[in-house]
């Protein structure tokens, strides 16, 4: 009687290790943000010719990133010669991807691990998931959120990426929504309805 228990009650551990979290707490690195966010730009954000985004860092757009610290990527879908403008605005997140690279001793970001949420998806969906040799020297890690945006005013905006900064597999981590909002500053904005 006891063995079968206690089999059962093992079985019922690994089932339960398997279930997707739900976390309700706004201030936690794990709460996946709702499908219907939305990223509001506050001012006229200026894409420089030759790219097709601009850095955020500090509530600023920055030329130096500090690649250990959280920062944004803010992005259109081309490069051009001249600069691009992009106006205040709302967006939609048409999807929200948490993914997570890595660099390691090749020195080559590769794509650990995603899940996307969408329409009315909550955080059971979970997308790619790569496994990398990790094996040839120390390696950082990069948690990023994006948000892919859709606007018919703005067709060009593709998307804003968020990091928590490169770190070591011990200590890397998920920007919160907070941490989102501090990097973008009076720039951007994420909002949840």
């Amino acid at each position: 009687m006891n063995r079968q228990f206690f089999a059962a009650a093992a079985a019922g551990s690994l089932l339960a290790g398997c279930t997707p979290i739900s976390v309700s707490d706004v201030g936690s690195q794990y709460y996946q943000l709702p499908a219907n966010t939305a990223v509001v730009v506050r001012q006229t954000i200026t894409i420089p010719p030759g790219t097709s985004h601009v850095t955020l860092q500090d509530g600023r757009i920055v030329d130096h990133l500090r690649r250990y610290e959280p920062f944004c990527q803010f992005e259109v879908n081309d490069v051009l010669d001249s600069e691009q403008q992009v106006g205040p605005g709302r967006f939609s997140a048409t999807r929200i991807i948490r993914q997570q690279k890595l660099y390691g001793a090749e020195r080559q970001p590769v794509l650990l691990a995603a899940n996307a949420v969408t329409g009315s998806e909550n955080d059971a969906g979970i997308g790619k998931v790569l496994l990398a040799d990790v094996s040839d020297g120390p390696s950082f890690f990069l948690n990023e959120v994006n948000f892919l945006l859709q606007s018919a005013e703005q067709p060009k905006v593709r998307e804003l990426r968020c990091a928590g900064g490169w770190a070591f597999p011990s200590t890397v981590a998920y920007p919160t929504l907070a941490d989102m909002n501090r990097v973008l500053g009076a720039l951007i904005s994420i909002e949840v309805n």
